[in-house]
């Protein structure tokens, strides 16, 4: 057991909600936060590693902690639709209410920055009883970011190759853990239901749902790959230099659009 493990977290939000007169409610909450430890977890937690890069300096493993989420804002609305006995467009026949009117509304956006994530080499370049690989080191080159990501045959490049090199053999990387941040998250999910009260028992109610989830297909991605030694190496560049693979984002980080219906049975 050590206590030499150690972390902070502060954070300060603001939540505002309101109901109209229409049948719309909303509710936004938008958090700003930021999380710092030498360790995120007993075991790997998300893009970070399991092992400090040098065991001797757990000081030097300070940074943002792996489930940092600097920005993240919310907005939930619902839509009690103006359709039915009793509202802006009525309907008096009773059948036709039942199926027509009393329908819901709802939408979940979502919208928050990127995690951290910690850069490697894919090798034990210092020599150590370290079974992880070794961090890079900074070439002095730029900010680690592409300006704009820039498309490839392999995927989205995210970040800059140029910026980070391998240290020298028997040495540490100086790029600190958790010091690149991923892209950022967005997603916009929507859902229409509408309860239907039976008639043969007091409370016993049939909800209909219909859910669409990242309903405009927005695309988020995924991680990038953070190993800088990651494919082939680039033609005529040095040895040390990062390779084609690094920074390349092949993967989402939520599906693509995903509709579900459901009935509850509510007694």
């Amino acid at each position: 057991m050590s206590d030499q493990f150690k972390g902070s977290y502060n954070s300060g939000s603001v939540k505002l909600t309101r109901r109209f007169s229409q049948g719309i409610s909303l509710t936004t909450n938008y958090t700003y936060a930021k999380s710092i430890d030498n360790a995120s977890g007993t075991r790997t937690q998300g893009l970070d590693t399991l092992f400090p890069q040098d065991s001797s300096c757990l000081p030097c493993e300070r940074g943002l902690s792996s489930f940092d989420v600097r920005h993240r804002w919310v907005l939930g609305t619902v839509y009690d639709l103006p359709i039915g006995r009793g509202k802006a467009l009525a309907i008096n026949n009773a059948v036709g209410n039942a199926f027509v009117g009393g329908w819901q509304l709802s939408a979940n956006s979502t919208i928050q920055s990127g995690v951290p994530q910690t850069l490697t080499i894919g090798i034990n370049n210092a020599g150590t009883n370290n079974p992880l690989p070794d961090r890079p080191s900074a070439s002095g080159i730029g900010t680690g970011y592409l300006s704009t990501p820039t498309p490839t045959s392999q995927g989205l490049r995210w970040y800059d190759p140029a910026s980070f090199i391998v240290s020298p053999q028997g040495t540490f990387g100086n790029v600190g853990r958790n010091t690149m941040i991923t892209p950022h998250l967005q997603s916009i999910d929507m859902a229409l239901s509408k309860r239907f009260t039976m008639p043969y028992g007091e409370g016993h109610v049939v909800q209909f749902r219909v859910e669409a989830f990242n309903v405009f297909n927005h695309p988020t991605w995924g991680a990038p790959n953070g190993n800088i030694l990651a494919g082939a190496s680039f033609a005529g560049a040095p040895s040390n230099a990062a390779h084609q693979g690094f920074g390349i984002i092949s993967t989402t980080a939520l599906p693509m659009r995903q509709i579900q219906l459901g009935i509850k049975y509510i007694f």
